[in-house]
């Protein structure tokens, strides 16, 4: 699991990287995708918590 992490910190990094180099429109833009990616994962795992939440 600990590898899984070391990845996604190593891809978090070069994707600051790579936004250093663009302009503020198109990082705007990116904000908008990950929001929406963040939004359609916490939907996701929504019906799994309340899931949880009912066997207690």
């Amino acid at each position: 699991m600990q590898n899984l992490e070391e990845k996604k910190e190593a891809e978090i990094k070069n994707m600051v990287a790579i936004l250093k180099q663009i302009d503020l429109p198109d990082i705007l833009l990116l904000t908008r995708d990950a929001n929406t990616l963040l939004m359609r994962q916490m939907e996701a795992d929504a019906p799994r918590a309340h899931l949880s939440v009912n066997k207690i």
